[in-house]
């Protein structure tokens, strides 16, 4: 028999290595296919989801007269301003201004069974988002009955929406100096009408500067968490470390000035 007539078993070294290089260049091809869309798909979630919290913002402030604020220690701690946010989008909590003794009056953060408010203990929660609408870090009972947890609504990537608008002073602290005209310090640094939320998204990085989350990474550290303007540097500034060109993949409720 020739040996051109012998069928071929098997296959060379060379063609093994060769089919393995293939499949691992399509397998990386698609990962990175899938990864664009997963990404696409999450913006689009996210941008639908602040959309819905600035619906629930606009409600919120039609019934008790402005939008959520942060309470005293949120100046600092941005933690504690995604915390007062949530609160106030779910029903636990929910401002209220006080007529003060001394003039004036002041804005307080209240919980919806504080007795200053009608109806006091036996008043039921008015939540300005249903369950589920946005992701939070407690999707089964919506904080209703766990004060011991610092809740936040989180991004279709798992990490926080931010939250920034005014700060309230203290409880007994007028908001407006009645001779003056003048705001309080921390009520008055926030210049612009509207509130901002903000999603990092998928460019997330775990902040380096404890106590001021995202700050350096994802904010204009000097302007925006004080006056609320979003600088013309914020989505290609690439001064900061680390550089926040970072920052041109997050998603706003606002456009860049």
């Amino acid at each position: 028999m020739s040996p051109r007539s012998l069928v071929r078993r098997g296959f060379t070294l060379i063609e093994i290595l060769l089919v393995i290089a293939v499949i691992g260049i399509l397998s990386t091809l698609m990962f990175s296919l899938f990864k664009a869309a997963r990404n696409g798909n999450n913006k689009a979630k996210a941008r639908g989801e602040i959309q819905g919290l600035n619906m629930a913002c606009e409600v919120y402030r039609k019934t008790y007269g402005d939008y959520p604020c942060g309470s005293t220690t949120a100046k600092t701690n941005s933690a504690q301003f995604r915390k007062d946010f949530f609160d106030q989008m779910a029903g636990r909590k929910r401002i209220y201004s006080v007529n003060l003794s001394s003039g004036g009056n002041a804005v307080q953060l209240l919980n919806y069974t504080d007795t200053k408010l009608p109806g006091g203990s036996n008043r039921k929660m008015k939540p300005f988002l249903s369950n589920g609408v946005v992701t939070s870090n407690d999707d089964k009972s919506f904080g209703l009955d766990d004060w011991t947890k610092a809740y936040e609504f989180r991004d279709p990537w798992g990490n926080a929406y931010d939250y920034r608008y005014r700060v309230l002073p203290g409880d007994s602290t007028p908001i407006q100096n009645l001779t003056t005209g003048a705001y309080d310090t921390n009520y008055g640094a926030w210049k612009y009408p509207g509130f901002l939320i903000v999603s990092c998204g998928a460019n997330y990085a775990e902040p380096t500067t404890e106590g001021t989350p995202l700050d350096v990474e994802y904010w204009d550290g000097t302007d925006m968490p004080k006056s609320g303007t979003i600088t013309t540097t914020y989505f290609n500034d690439d001064t900061n470390s680390p550089p926040s060109f970072q920052r041109a993949d997050n998603i706003v409720n606002w456009t860049n000035n």
